[in-house]
């Protein structure tokens, strides 16, 4: 059954696209209230701004495609070959997605100051696996006789629930600073704080012997009571009225500053500075010891959907002391970090460079780009970006903002690549909102001031 269920959440996965998790376009649409979201500081030039449902969307796969997933036979039809795409591994491979869902947020300018009010679903799903656990699901143990492997995954899944309350003004003439606290309620996860999972086959009986430091963490989503009683109740994106507020909470802080200096705007902002709190329906199981079993393609007869599992699953209960606890734990949000510059260089063009950093997991990864924002007509706005993140060059993004009247419809991607070839795509993102913008605070016509073609 988890042979099933491993093929089935990569290929879901990869149907789904491969998004990649830094979010780099939307920092330079500053006409648009989802600007908002990457640095407190910026408020489009508007007094007042209901933010209406939107979603922002990214998952990054490393060393494999889509197209390794599912190639195409002899007769010229797709089918899933998973051994070439295991063949395309690396030692390490990292599945991550990061879904926004965006419900319903307002905007207020009062003179120098502006506030801000929102509500939001965040996901994070993170999957660090060796290269041998496919090979044990799929291809089974018996190719690695003599030898110890190491297959243990590193999993961290998690959503919560976001309110937050922004502040923002100008303290200085073209200096303004910004604030956002954020209230956390998690709605589930689950996570392996220890992963350390090895299995030794014996090459002349056939003797197996895994050595194991396991400890997962789960709040609301993972119950264990047996090896053939294993639930997991983690529903990635869903939305339950229940859920508003949970006993496991957690606080944010956004912060961020923007200088204007004639036609130059440079920017900087920290986010997501925070964590949340697992308290409430909190289970902890444990797994540590050296465990031996005799037999050989154990692991792929585990994996198999068939009749003869129920007998290795008694073994196996009856060797594993699977420890069970309620100890409470905290999951840190990865904390984004921008740096940008803006130049206007005429009334509707606008160049830009961004900086872009993330700390996630104690690890820091970064990204660069370059954008080009144009204000074709007064009511359409057109860019486009190049980036170099994730060890990539190809990465060449495009974004459109429309306003007819109150309604802006806004959509951005950074990797349009993956629309034209997702079969050899590693990465993609996608970010579309819907805001309705009263009253223009526009008096100099100056650039960025609505009169540019930038609203």
């Amino acid at each position: 059954m988890l042979r099933i269920s491993f093929l089935l959440s990569l290929a879901l996965a990869f149907c789904t696209g491969l998004w990649a998790q830094e979010d780099l376009s939307t920092h330079f649409l500053r006409h648009t209230w989802q600007a908002n979201r990457t640095n407190p500081a910026f408020f489009p030039e508007h007094k007042f701004i209901i933010g209406l449902p939107g979603v922002y969307n990214s998952l990054r796969a490393t060393n494999i495609t889509y197209g390794d997933l599912a190639t195409r036979n002899e007769n010229g039809e797709k089918v899933l070959d998973i051994d070439n795409a295991i063949g395309k591994l690396g030692p390490d491979n990292i599945i991550r997605e990061n879904l926004d869902i965006e419900t319903i947020s307002l905007g207020l300018r009062l003179g120098k100051l502006s506030l801000s009010l929102g509500h939001m679903l965040r996901y994070n799903a993170f999957l660090n696996y060796p290269k041998t656990l496919p090979q044990l699901i799929w291809q089974g143990n018996a190719q690695f006789v003599g030898q110890e492997v190491s297959f243990g995954p590193d999993v961290d899944l998690y959503g919560y629930q976001e309110y937050a309350l922004g502040l923002a003004g100008e303290i200085l003439p073209g200096l303004t600073v910004g604030g956002r606290a954020k209230l956390l309620a998690g709605v589930g996860a689950i996570q392996t704080e220890r992963h350390d999972l090895r299995l030794y086959t014996d090459s002349d009986i056939y003797q197996l012997q895994l050595t194991a430091d396991l400890l997962a963490n789960s709040a609301g989503s993972l119950q264990y009571d047996g090896f053939d009683k294993l639930s997991v109740n983690y529903n990635f994106g869903s939305f339950n009225p229940e859920e508003l507020f949970t006993g496991n909470t957690g606080l944010a802080f956004d912060l961020g500053l923007a200088l204007r200096l004639g036609r130059l705007e440079l920017a900087a902002s920290a986010l997501d500075l925070g964590n949340v709190q697992w308290k409430k329906d909190v289970r902890n199981y444990s797994l540590k010891g050296v465990f031996e079993y005799e037999g050989l393609d154990l692991a792929q007869n585990i994996f198999e959907d068939s009749s003869s599992v129920g007998s290795v699953l008694d073994t196996l209960r009856e060797i594993y002391d699977v420890v069970e606890t309620n100890n409470s734990y905290q999951t840190q949000l990865p904390a984004r970090y921008y740096f940008s510059g803006l130049y206007h260089v005429s009334e509707k063009l606008q160049l830009g460079a961004l900086f872009y950093a993330e700390n996630y997991r104690g690890e820091f990864s970064s990204a660069v780009a370059l954008s080009a924002n144009l204000g074709l007509l007064p009511f359409l706005n057109v860019g486009a970006s190049y980036a170099y993140r994730s060890e990539r060059y190809d990465n060449l993004g495009l974004n459109a903002a429309v306003k007819l009247g109150p309604v802006q419809v806004m959509a951005a991607t950074d990797n349009i690549i993956t629309a034209i070839r997702p079969e050899d795509s590693h990465s993609a993102n996608v970010r579309l909102g819907l805001n309705l913008l009263f009253g223009s605070t526009d008096g100099s016509g100056g650039p960025g001031k609505g009169t540019d073609g930038f609203y």
